[in-house]
């Protein structure tokens, strides 16, 4: 990919021996050769140097965090990096958006974290479960995602599976001095978790949304939007995670 154009100067060049052979005899053309030859390495070169010094990005692999990309073309790369195990390149193709409280991100970004999506790591909490933590940053982004887009239910069975919540205590995402931490509390109530599921349901705007984030942070589940974009910031400031795991430990 770097010397492309350095590839196309010599098709360019094919192309003139081709032609300079139709018109010319044999040492015409090469005395034409050598000189042209000599011109399209130094333009080829100049070329090259340019775009090392100026820092241009020749792999192409830059362009896909460029701001100019749209939202719809940014979900797109997401979904081949997804599907390619890049993991690094996921966070930074979905995070700018869903930090900003785009709804269907975030929902997408809960689906694929309850998949293979490597949550990034944070030096705190290391004797907490890998899985615990990342079920515990699930959560958070279901219920934002839900509560900011209404259309989008895929996660609202798979967190209020049971399963999940009838154990001796719970994981959850809390803030501590502006970083992501983990407690483990006691569940809800069976009738309070049915609650606020219902909420999630049958919300049909954001403000109706906003009602059931507020039940969440009320029954110490999830974190303010605002602290919690926050902290993941930091934390993907740092993330350097190329690759996902080939399976979750639950």
């Amino acid at each position: 990919m770097r010397f492309t154009g350095f590839y196309q100067c010599v098709e360019v060049f094919g192309i003139g021996v081709m032609l300079l052979t139709e018109r010319f005899s044999w040492q015409e053309t090469i005395e034409s050769v050598v000189i042209s030859t000599r011109y399209i390495v130094k333009v080829c070169c100049g070329l090259l140097v340019f775009f090392l010094v100026c820092g241009c990005d020749l792999t192409g692999k830059a362009s896909l965090m460029q701001p100019s990309l749209t939202r719809e073309q940014r979900l797109k790369f997401a979904v081949e990096s997804y599907y390619k195990n890049q993991c690094n390149k996921q966070w930074a193709l979905l995070w700018p958006m869903a930090r900003e409280g785009d709804g269907e991100v975030l929902s997408e970004l809960a689906l694929e974290l309850g998949g293979d999506l490597e949550l990034p790591a944070s030096d705190s909490d290391t004797k907490i479960d890998p899985g615990d933590k990342a079920l515990a940053n699930v959560f958070v982004m279901a219920i934002y995602g839900m509560s900011k887009y209404p259309d989008d239910k895929r996660m609202l069975n798979y967190i209020f599976d049971p399963a999940r919540w009838n154990r001796g205590d719970v994981t959850v995402v809390s803030i501590r001095s502006g970083v992501i931490s983990y407690s483990s509390i006691n569940p809800p109530p069976p009738v309070s978790m049915a609650k606020l599921k219902n909420c999630l349901s049958q919300a049909n705007s954001s403000d109706a949304g906003a009602r059931c984030v507020t039940q969440a942070i009320e029954l110490g589940l999830i974190p303010s939007f605002s602290e919690y974009s926050k902290a993941m910031d930091a934390i993907l400031a740092t993330y350097r995670g190329g690759s996902c795991p080939s399976h979750r430990p639950w």
